[in-house]
């Protein structure tokens, strides 16, 4: 009798074993499949302040241009594979700005919150007020660093603006040029993209983390320009992106996670 109730018990407690393995698999296999993932996190900035929105009439149009440019970008943004056996995917999302700086979407992974965002972005209304460009580039830095993936030298805005204005008006987050050297300082690269005709070069330069970084990037004008613009950024992303991705701790993607 003591025997027989000694095997029920070990049978018993193998099964939960048993079974408590099985459960533990899926969990596995989703954990290396995130290990094998590389992400980009890239935020946009847009303005849509006074300069911009009443720029011709009808009032809003050339906002609408930055949405629709906005909308074209994200749908580009697919996964790119690496021989070194990663993938980069990519974590998006947007604000938008005028005297008051309203989020969009924070970082959502894509494809599966590709639709979202397009929605949001679709949805925005223009400010049309003064133009507080240096609250916004810290505010997407804010959403890179606290919302984004933990990897350093992976995270992008994307600033579209006119740079307007010039002088005689007071910004109230430190100033474009503080706001301009904070993501120089943690890692963090800044496309600047025009708002034309019209854009005021020599703050587009400031925002860019350097020349390469603002070109004659426009999300405005012809088709060719600004085809020209997405391509050549999520190109110049995918180049940087590639040297981290396939460092010597990345080659160990088929490796199980470590167990703490």
């Amino acid at each position: 009798m003591k025997l027989a109730n000694f095997l029920v018990t070990f049978l018993l407690q193998v099964c939960f074993l048993w079974s408590g393995a099985l459960a533990q698999q899926p969990e596995i296999v989703n954990n290396i499949k995130t290990f094998q993932d590389c992400p980009v996190d890239l935020f946009f900035v847009l303005d849509t302040s006074e300069s911009v929105a009443l720029r011709e009439k009808p009032f809003g149009d050339v906002v609408s241009q930055v949405k629709d440019f906005t909308k074209r970008f994200i749908d580009k943004l697919t996964e790119r594979y690496y021989r070194c056996d990663r993938n980069l995917v990519w974590n998006a999302g947007a604000l938008h700005y005028s005297d008051d700086v309203v989020l969009i979407k924070g970082l959502e992974r894509m494809p599966a919150g590709r639709a979202d965002l397009k929605d949001r972005v679709s949805a925005v209304n223009y400010i049309g007020k003064g133009t507080h460009t240096d609250c916004a580039i810290k505010r997407g830095i804010e959403e890179l660093l606290i919302t984004g993936s933990h990897q350093k030298e992976n995270k992008y805005l994307i600033v579209v603006t006119d740079g307007h204005p010039l002088e005689g008006y007071k910004e109230p987050c430190g100033g474009l040029e503080d706001a301009a050297n904070e993501p120089k300082h943690l890692g963090i690269k800044v496309f600047s993209v025009a708002i034309s005709p019209g854009q005021l070069e020599p703050r587009m330069s400031i925002i860019a983390t350097d020349p390469s970084y603002r070109r004659n990037f426009t999300a405005t004008g012809k088709t060719v320009d600004i085809d020209y613009t997405i391509e050549t950024i999520i190109d110049m992303i995918k180049k940087n992106m590639e040297p981290m991705c396939c460092s010597y701790e990345c080659k160990v993607s088929g490796a199980l996670p470590a167990l703490h």
